[in-house]
């Protein structure tokens, strides 16, 4: 008995700690917020990957690195979210020039083939490089849970924003 009743105090005090770092910054998204509790938040080094492009080239993360930040989308075919917020991130690649910010859309593979993916990109056209994440390896490195998810790697190749919506002051993030 006692020990349930330590791990339930443990549960309510981590969500009264995350609902007060919720409060204390508006601003900053939420999983931001907890990120930056443990110790993930704008220090944790982006994992470096090499990936098929649905236009028959590869991409590495590291290609970019020193020169740009990179927003990685993670997003599925089969996701209504990622496909209702593909017109967003379409607009921000209108809105930002390619040398102040990659943009990379990751399909995380689960179920979908590279064919599919790359029929998907001939139908609906994204303005931003299509990669197909088809062993899900990048998708386990970057610890994608429910899509879409958003990383914003700086030039540094440090993950400075990570959450499932775009961030409302993408200046912040871009040089």
């Amino acid at each position: 008995m006692r020990k349930e009743f330590r791990s339930a105090t443990a549960v309510v005090l981590a969500a009264v700690l995350v609902a007060a770092l919720c409060a204390a910054a508006p601003a900053q998204s939420m999983m931001d917020k907890v990120m930056g509790l443990i110790g993930a938040g704008g220090t944790a080094e982006a994992a470096d990957f090499e990936l098929p492009a649905v236009d028959g080239t590869r991409v590495r993360l590291s290609d970019y690195l020193g020169k740009r930040p990179v927003l990685l989308y993670f997003w599925a075919i089969w996701c209504p979210a990622c496909r209702s917020v593909k017109p967003e991130v379409a607009k921000l690649r209108r809105e930002i020039a390619d040398d102040r910010l990659e943009i990379l859309a990751i399909n995380v593979g689960s179920g979908e083939s590279f064919t599919k993916v790359k029929r998907y990109q001939k139908a609906h056209p994204m303005p931003f490089k299509v990669l197909y994440d088809g062993n899900s390896a990048v998708t386990q490195a970057y610890r994608v849970q429910g899509i879409p998810l958003f990383v914003i790697v700086d030039k540094e190749g440090k993950v400075v924003y990570r959450d499932h919506q775009l961030p409302g002051d993408m200046d912040r993030y871009v040089n």
